[in-house]
Protein backbone atom coordinates (compact mmCIF):
# COMPACT_ATOMS: atom_id res chain seq x y z
CA UNK A 1 0.00 0.00 0.00
CA UNK A 2 2.81 2.50 1.01
CA UNK A 3 4.62 1.68 -2.39
CA UNK A 4 0.98 2.70 -4.45
CA UNK A 5 1.13 6.11 -2.91
CA UNK A 6 4.55 6.59 -3.09
CA UNK A 7 6.37 8.12 -5.98
CA UNK A 8 9.56 5.76 -7.57
CA UNK A 9 7.67 3.91 -10.35
CA UNK A 10 6.69 0.48 -10.66
CA UNK A 11 5.94 -2.04 -13.06
CA UNK A 12 4.70 0.49 -15.52
CA UNK A 13 6.59 3.82 -16.03
CA UNK A 14 5.13 7.04 -17.77
CA UNK A 15 7.33 8.71 -19.95
CA UNK A 16 7.08 12.09 -22.42
CA UNK A 17 5.22 11.36 -25.53
CA UNK A 18 5.11 7.73 -24.22
CA UNK A 19 2.58 5.24 -24.39
CA UNK A 20 0.81 5.62 -21.19
CA UNK A 21 1.03 9.61 -22.19
CA UNK A 22 -0.71 9.06 -25.54
CA UNK A 23 -3.33 6.63 -23.84
CA UNK A 24 -4.04 9.17 -21.26
CA UNK A 25 -4.61 11.86 -23.79
CA UNK A 26 -6.56 9.67 -26.28
CA UNK A 27 -8.65 8.61 -23.44
CA UNK A 28 -9.40 12.37 -22.44
CA UNK A 29 -9.75 13.22 -26.45
CA UNK A 30 -12.27 10.13 -27.17
CA UNK A 31 -14.69 11.72 -23.84
CA UNK A 32 -14.67 15.15 -25.29
CA UNK A 33 -15.75 13.77 -28.74
CA UNK A 34 -18.40 11.56 -27.03
CA UNK A 35 -19.62 14.07 -25.02
CA UNK A 36 -20.35 16.92 -27.61
CA UNK A 37 -21.54 14.12 -30.30
CA UNK A 38 -24.00 12.89 -27.57
CA UNK A 39 -24.87 16.61 -25.91
CA UNK A 40 -28.94 16.47 -26.89
CA UNK A 41 -29.12 12.85 -25.52
CA UNK A 42 -27.57 13.34 -22.67
CA UNK A 43 -29.28 16.76 -22.00
CA UNK A 44 -32.58 14.19 -21.88
CA UNK A 45 -31.25 12.36 -18.90
CA UNK A 46 -32.55 13.52 -15.80
CA UNK A 47 -29.09 13.14 -13.95
CA UNK A 48 -27.40 15.12 -15.96
CA UNK A 49 -27.37 18.63 -14.43
CA UNK A 50 -27.41 18.73 -10.33
CA UNK A 51 -26.28 15.16 -9.46
CA UNK A 52 -24.04 14.90 -12.14
CA UNK A 53 -22.52 18.33 -11.26
CA UNK A 54 -22.33 16.99 -7.64
CA UNK A 55 -20.38 13.65 -8.95
CA UNK A 56 -18.11 15.58 -10.54
CA UNK A 57 -17.08 17.59 -7.88
CA UNK A 58 -17.10 14.68 -5.17
CA UNK A 59 -14.74 13.05 -7.64
CA UNK A 60 -12.25 16.01 -8.01
CA UNK A 61 -12.41 16.02 -3.76
CA UNK A 62 -11.80 12.53 -3.10
CA UNK A 63 -9.02 12.47 -5.04
CA UNK A 64 -7.42 15.45 -3.48
CA UNK A 65 -8.05 13.82 -0.14
CA UNK A 66 -6.41 10.57 -1.41
CA UNK A 67 -3.76 12.45 -2.77
CA UNK A 68 -3.08 14.43 0.54
CA UNK A 69 -4.03 11.89 3.42
CA UNK A 70 -1.33 9.43 2.67
CA UNK A 71 1.33 11.97 2.24
CA UNK A 72 0.26 13.31 5.85
CA UNK A 73 0.33 10.13 7.54
CA UNK A 74 3.84 8.91 5.81
CA UNK A 75 5.50 12.28 7.10
CA UNK A 76 6.02 13.46 3.39
CA UNK A 77 4.01 16.18 3.06
CA UNK A 78 6.13 19.49 3.29
CA UNK A 79 4.43 23.06 2.85
CA UNK A 80 6.86 24.53 0.44
CA UNK A 81 5.50 22.01 -2.25
CA UNK A 82 2.38 20.31 -1.45
CA UNK A 83 -0.21 23.23 0.08
CA UNK A 84 -2.80 23.17 -2.73
CA UNK A 85 -1.63 26.22 -4.68
CA UNK A 86 -0.43 25.67 -7.51
CA UNK A 87 -2.52 26.48 -10.18
CA UNK A 88 -4.58 23.46 -11.30
CA UNK A 89 -5.49 23.08 -7.65
CA UNK A 90 -6.61 26.75 -7.42
CA UNK A 91 -8.03 26.12 -10.44
CA UNK A 92 -9.95 22.53 -9.72
CA UNK A 93 -10.83 23.67 -5.97
CA UNK A 94 -12.52 26.96 -8.17
CA UNK A 95 -14.59 24.54 -10.29
CA UNK A 96 -15.69 22.31 -7.49
CA UNK A 97 -17.22 25.19 -6.08
CA UNK A 98 -18.98 26.29 -9.33
CA UNK A 99 -20.22 22.67 -9.72
CA UNK A 100 -21.88 23.02 -6.18
CA UNK A 101 -23.50 26.19 -6.80
CA UNK A 102 -24.25 25.73 -10.44
CA UNK A 103 -22.82 28.76 -10.90
CA UNK A 104 -22.43 29.91 -14.27
CA UNK A 105 -20.91 33.48 -13.19
CA UNK A 106 -18.07 31.82 -12.01
CA UNK A 107 -17.82 29.39 -14.45
CA UNK A 108 -17.19 32.61 -16.78
CA UNK A 109 -14.13 32.57 -15.39
CA UNK A 110 -13.28 28.93 -13.78
CA UNK A 111 -13.83 28.20 -17.90
CA UNK A 112 -10.61 29.83 -18.82
CA UNK A 113 -8.44 28.49 -15.80
CA UNK A 114 -9.95 24.79 -16.29
CA UNK A 115 -7.65 25.12 -19.94
CA UNK A 116 -4.39 27.36 -18.34
CA UNK A 117 -3.97 25.10 -15.49
CA UNK A 118 -4.55 21.22 -17.00
CA UNK A 119 -3.57 21.86 -20.81
CA UNK A 120 0.14 22.49 -20.19
CA UNK A 121 0.32 19.63 -18.10
CA UNK A 122 -1.70 17.21 -20.10
CA UNK A 123 0.82 18.32 -23.17
CA UNK A 124 3.89 18.46 -20.92
CA UNK A 125 3.57 16.00 -17.87
CA UNK A 126 6.03 16.12 -15.43
CA UNK A 127 5.03 12.64 -14.35
CA UNK A 128 7.37 9.07 -14.32
CA UNK A 129 4.76 6.65 -12.39
CA UNK A 130 2.42 4.56 -14.40
CA UNK A 131 -0.97 3.00 -13.69
CA UNK A 132 -0.08 1.04 -10.62
CA UNK A 133 0.32 4.29 -9.01
CA UNK A 134 -1.88 7.09 -7.28
CA UNK A 135 0.23 9.53 -8.42
CA UNK A 136 -1.25 8.53 -12.27
CA UNK A 137 -4.97 8.95 -11.32
CA UNK A 138 -4.54 11.69 -8.75
CA UNK A 139 -2.86 13.71 -12.18
CA UNK A 140 -5.48 12.20 -14.96
CA UNK A 141 -8.14 13.78 -12.61
CA UNK A 142 -7.06 16.57 -12.10
CA UNK A 143 -5.96 17.54 -15.40
CA UNK A 144 -7.45 15.39 -17.85
CA UNK A 145 -10.10 14.14 -15.70
CA UNK A 146 -11.08 18.22 -15.17
CA UNK A 147 -10.96 19.78 -18.67
CA UNK A 148 -13.41 17.33 -19.65
CA UNK A 149 -15.96 18.02 -16.87
CA UNK A 150 -15.15 22.05 -17.81
CA UNK A 151 -16.04 20.85 -21.71
CA UNK A 152 -18.96 19.01 -19.91
CA UNK A 153 -20.35 22.20 -18.52
CA UNK A 154 -19.68 23.95 -21.35
CA UNK A 155 -21.86 21.65 -24.17
CA UNK A 156 -24.02 19.46 -21.90
CA UNK A 157 -25.22 22.29 -19.07
CA UNK A 158 -24.63 24.99 -21.56
CA UNK A 159 -22.81 27.30 -19.51
CA UNK A 160 -22.41 30.47 -21.69
CA UNK A 161 -19.03 31.66 -22.48
CA UNK A 162 -19.36 35.22 -24.06
CA UNK A 163 -16.55 37.76 -25.90
CA UNK A 164 -16.70 40.13 -23.04
CA UNK A 165 -15.23 37.65 -20.23
CA UNK A 166 -11.98 36.95 -21.25
CA UNK A 167 -10.81 40.40 -20.36
CA UNK A 168 -11.99 39.68 -17.17
CA UNK A 169 -11.08 36.38 -16.57
CA UNK A 170 -7.58 37.69 -17.93
CA UNK A 171 -7.60 40.11 -14.97
CA UNK A 172 -8.67 37.24 -12.60
CA UNK A 173 -5.50 35.06 -13.98
CA UNK A 174 -3.24 38.12 -13.27
CA UNK A 175 -4.78 38.50 -9.99
CA UNK A 176 -3.80 35.11 -9.04
CA UNK A 177 -0.31 35.27 -10.19
CA UNK A 178 -0.07 38.32 -8.12
CA UNK A 179 -1.11 36.72 -4.58
CA UNK A 180 0.89 33.73 -5.76
CA UNK A 181 3.76 35.70 -6.44
CA UNK A 182 4.26 37.82 -3.12
CA UNK A 183 3.47 34.48 -1.49
CA UNK A 184 6.35 32.86 -3.28
CA UNK A 185 8.40 35.57 -2.14
CA UNK A 186 7.56 35.90 1.79
CA UNK A 187 7.48 31.75 1.93
CA UNK A 188 10.36 30.50 -0.57
CA UNK A 189 8.06 28.52 -2.03
CA UNK A 190 7.89 28.08 -5.97
CA UNK A 191 4.53 27.46 -7.09
CA UNK A 192 2.84 28.36 -10.26
CA UNK A 193 6.32 27.78 -11.04
CA UNK A 194 7.10 31.78 -10.64
CA UNK A 195 10.22 31.20 -9.55
CA UNK A 196 11.61 28.14 -11.83
CA UNK A 197 10.37 26.17 -14.58
CA UNK A 198 10.73 22.17 -14.06
CA UNK A 199 14.17 20.47 -15.14
CA UNK A 200 12.13 18.49 -17.95
CA UNK A 201 10.36 21.82 -19.64
CA UNK A 202 14.04 23.19 -19.36
CA UNK A 203 15.50 20.27 -20.88
CA UNK A 204 12.46 20.30 -24.11
CA UNK A 205 12.95 23.85 -24.27
CA UNK A 206 16.22 24.99 -23.97
CA UNK A 207 15.94 28.30 -25.37
CA UNK A 208 13.91 29.12 -21.64
CA UNK A 209 17.07 29.50 -20.01
CA UNK A 210 18.56 32.50 -22.14
CA UNK A 211 15.50 34.33 -20.69
CA UNK A 212 15.63 33.15 -17.12
CA UNK A 213 12.16 34.89 -16.05
CA UNK A 214 9.70 32.37 -15.52
CA UNK A 215 6.16 34.43 -14.63
CA UNK A 216 6.97 36.17 -18.49
CA UNK A 217 6.72 32.94 -19.92
CA UNK A 218 3.58 31.67 -17.79
CA UNK A 219 2.25 35.22 -18.39
CA UNK A 220 2.18 34.64 -22.33
CA UNK A 221 1.74 30.94 -22.27
CA UNK A 222 -1.63 31.99 -20.20
CA UNK A 223 -2.51 34.82 -22.84
CA UNK A 224 -2.14 32.25 -25.78
CA UNK A 225 -4.33 29.45 -23.65
CA UNK A 226 -6.82 31.83 -22.80
CA UNK A 227 -7.18 32.89 -26.42
CA UNK A 228 -7.32 29.45 -27.88
CA UNK A 229 -10.29 28.64 -25.30
CA UNK A 230 -11.84 31.87 -26.26
CA UNK A 231 -11.72 30.77 -30.18
CA UNK A 232 -13.26 27.31 -29.05
CA UNK A 233 -16.59 29.38 -27.30
CA UNK A 234 -16.86 31.86 -29.78
CA UNK A 235 -16.99 28.76 -32.45
CA UNK A 236 -19.47 26.92 -30.20
CA UNK A 237 -21.48 29.68 -29.48
CA UNK A 238 -21.92 30.14 -33.84
CA UNK A 239 -22.89 26.28 -33.99
CA UNK A 240 -25.07 26.32 -30.95
CA UNK A 241 -27.10 29.32 -32.48
CA UNK A 242 -29.06 27.19 -34.73
CA UNK A 243 -29.51 24.52 -32.19
CA UNK A 244 -31.56 26.93 -29.83
CA UNK A 245 -33.35 29.11 -32.52
CA UNK A 246 -34.49 25.49 -33.84
CA UNK A 247 -35.80 24.42 -29.92
CA UNK A 248 -36.99 27.72 -29.70
CA UNK A 249 -39.26 26.90 -33.35
CA UNK A 250 -40.16 23.96 -31.88
CA UNK A 251 -41.58 24.58 -28.58
CA UNK A 252 -43.99 27.69 -30.28
CA UNK A 253 -45.20 25.24 -32.64
CA UNK A 254 -46.48 22.96 -29.43
CA UNK A 255 -47.63 25.60 -27.93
Amino acid sequence: MKAFFGLVPGIFHFHLFGFWHIVMTTVMLCAIVFIYQNRERLRQWKYHDRPARYAIAILMFLNMVVYYVPMIIMGTWDYHVHLPLHLCFISGGLFMITMLLGSRKLFKFVYFLSFLGPLPAILFPDLTCGPDRFIFWQFFISHHFFLTASLYTLFVLDYKIEKQDLPKALLGALGIFGIMFIFNHIFGTNYIMMNRLPAHMLKLFPFLVTFDYPIIWLMLTGFLVFYLAYLLTKWWNRKNAPEVLESIEMENKVC
